[in-house]
């Protein structure tokens, strides 16, 4: 009876701990702090050092037209993001991993959402920036989770998503997440209602699909 108690008094427990994290640890493995932000400038507000935000804020964008959601159309891509919140997507070779100016300027037919915001996995340190190299470069291997770039869908402002529709935090700041989870992928062909479960219900009333 004694350690029945127990075990009910650690469920209870547990149910009143918050998340701190959308994307919490399982299966065993380590989940690791990474940073979420709307802006660089956000970002320093944080105390973080402006120059890393800048530099996290910029790889994050880089990598922005590779992974990004691809839509046949713009009107398939405002209904999971909002009206005015698509572009074209830009042309990427499949073996590089930034695009070149002639590729970024040519436009692939396809559309794809905005970047909303951006996850600094690898760059920021609260303390302040590593006084040697040797440190940086240590710091930055230890993070399994590289910097990238996050999206928000049309039904669900708050939440800072990946480009895979991984919810990863519900605000700016600090948050916990398991590596595996948001790794970043080459963007895909997404079907309309791709982000959103109200955004799917919503294309098939209108559409009567």
């Amino acid at each position: 009876m004694n350690q029945q108690f127990k075990r009910s008094k650690t469920a209870r427990l547990i149910m009143m701990v918050p998340a701190a994290g959308l994307v919490l640890a399982g299966c065993g493995e380590k989940p690791v702090e990474v940073q979420v932000f709307n802006t660089p400038d956000e970002c320093a507000a944080y105390y973080n050092p402006p120059a890393e935000c800048k530099a996290a804020f910029a790889e994050a964008k880089a990598l922005h037209p590779q992974v990004a959601p691809r839509y046949a159309n713009k009107q398939e891509c405002e209904t999971d993001f909002g009206i005015g919140q698509c572009e074209s997507a830009p042309v990427v070779a499949a073996n590089n991993t930034e695009s070149t100016p002639q590729q970024s300027q040519q436009s692939s037919g396809f559309f794809m959402p905005m970047m909303m915001g951006f996850m600094a996995g690898q760059m920021l340190n609260r303390g302040g920036m590593a006084s040697a190299p040797q440190q940086q470069t240590a710091s930055a291997t230890r993070s399994p989770v590289p910097n990238q770039p996050l999206y928000k869908s049309r039904d669900d402002r708050s939440t800072f998503r990946t480009a895979t529709n991984t919810a990863v935090a519900s605000q700016p700041g600090t948050t916990s997440i398991r590596p595996s989870a948001v790794q970043p992928k080459a963007g895909s062909l997404a079907r309309r209602g791709g982000f959103g479960a109200q955004a799917a219900r919503r294309s098939s009333s209108s559409f009567g699909g």
